[in-house]
């Protein structure tokens, strides 16, 4: 009886810990959301692939091309993001994020088609990639702006990290099915997966457009640009968001943008070649998900602001040694922290923000978001790129990285007047894990 006992509670303490690290699946819409972002992002890397060997192959083996498709899925959430961002705080979010997502996978569809016909060319696969961009700048305010309502606050940090876990996951699953379809089957059939994964994330988000609360606003609307400037003015006068688009923007300029120049690190330091660029990137993509997956583990033990100092040290530290340590055990072993802890960061950051904001202005402030990450990752990772051609690739790499650690000393110092600063800045506390 006693064993029995013994053994009864262990089972129980071991439930009682999964159902706390997964507390946010405990709601049911959510799971519904994290499916579609899941499926969504599939898409999203799955069209990044494709998209981008095509055009390598259609561009006459140009590396130009293939940049171009990353470029063109990348700005428009600079430009159209910021007033995607104000018609989600009007509109509902589901809704609206199942129309982004509608937009992708008709553009992927007649990608589809042409490719089957032969008259897929350069011109309009360009075509295709900057609509699937517009489509993902659409999307992506409306769908993270929907997450705190559906969740509540004690649940946002947990999310957040299970939310970042379908995006990373979908590094590995959108190419891995993807590769399988270009190679065996083509570009056209390959374009009707990424379609299906599209179409997929439009039926979940349908299924909860009932449950996406739309914004109430009590006074008029200003117009669009209006709303926009109103958003901007919103994020100026709160001084965490502020702080933490700072903060953000300097983690994406500075240790994601960087990553771009793996594959001249791995040729110089690692005398490696494709397959050495493989194994670092698969490193960065198991420590994307693994992260997220330890911080829920952790539970309620860490409140927002440490783990953003914890994590904002370790993106930019296993950068150095990534950089200059010639080893390709070292070098793996560094590539997970720095994927892990940037995952973390990134998700810690979202919560921080969408904690903060009220329901009306939730939209803006993922739009400026995105809108920012978005930009200084194209615009930064351009000038480390060019900055190889005059320093090895390892010091480039570390570079970055060390000026992030000295970046995050003054907000550690602030860490205090940080977290009471995201404490007042909402009806309640930003919650933990």
């Amino acid at each position: 009886m006693g064993k029995s006992a013994t053994r009864d509670w262990g089972n129980s303490d071991t439930n009682r810990g999964l159902k706390e690290m997964f507390s946010a699946f405990e709601v049911v819409p959510f799971r519904w959301v994290w499916s579609a972002a899941l499926s969504g992002n599939s898409g999203r890397f799955a069209v990044i692939l494709v998209a981008g060997w095509e055009a390598y192959r259609l561009g006459h083996h140009s590396s130009f091309w293939p940049s171009m498709v990353s470029l063109l899925l990348l700005i428009p959430s600079m430009f159209f993001g910021l007033f995607a961002g104000s018609a989600a705080d009007r509109r509902n979010r589901a809704r609206m994020a199942a129309g982004g997502q509608l937009i992708n996978a008709i553009s992927c569809a007649l990608a589809a088609i042409f490719a089957a016909t032969g008259k897929l060319d350069l011109f309009y696969l360009l075509v295709f990639t900057a609509a699937i961009g517009i489509g993902n700048s659409i999307q992506g305010p409306a769908w993270q702006a929907m997450i705190p309502d559906l969740v509540g606050r004690d649940r946002l940090l947990n999310a957040s990290m299970t939310a970042r876990i379908a995006q990373q996951g979908a590094e590995l699953t959108g190419p891995a099915i993807a590769t399988v379809v270009l190679t065996g089957w083509g570009p056209s059939q390959a374009f009707l997966l990424c379609t299906v994964f599209y179409l997929s994330g439009v039926a979940m988000l349908w299924h909860v457009r009932h449950a996406a609360i739309t914004p109430k606003r009590h006074t008029e609307r200003p117009h669009v640009l209006g709303q926009v400037a109103e958003g901007f003015s919103y994020i100026r006068k709160q001084a965490p968001l502020a702080t933490m688009l700072v903060w953000v923007g300097l983690h994406c300029s500075l240790t994601m943008a960087s990553v771009g120049i793996l594959p001249a690190v791995a040729t110089a330091n690692l005398n490696g070649n494709a397959g050495a660029y493989g194994l670092l990137l698969t490193a960065f993509g198991l420590g994307s998900v693994v992260g997220p997956l330890f911080m829920m583990a952790l539970g309620r033990r860490l409140p927002a602001v440490p783990i953003l100092i914890i994590s904002g040290f370790l993106s930019g530290l296993p950068l150095i040694s990534l950089g200059l340590v010639h080893s390709l055990g070292v070098d793996l072993i560094s590539a997970a922290m720095a994927g892990g802890a940037q995952a973390v960061f990134m998700a810690g950051i979202y919560s921080a923000n969408q904690g903060t904001s009220t329901d009306l202005m939730r939209g803006r402030v993922a739009s400026v978001q995105l809108s920012l990450t978005t930009g200084t990752m194209g615009i930064a990772g351009i000038g480390w790129g060019a900055l190889v051609a005059l320093i090895s690739p390892g010091i480039v790499l570390a570079l970055p990285g060390a000026i992030f650690v000295c970046a995050c000393v003054p907000f550690a110092l602030r860490r205090h007047e940080i977290t009471r600063a995201l404490a007042s800045g909402a009806d309640d506390p930003v919650g933990g894990v």
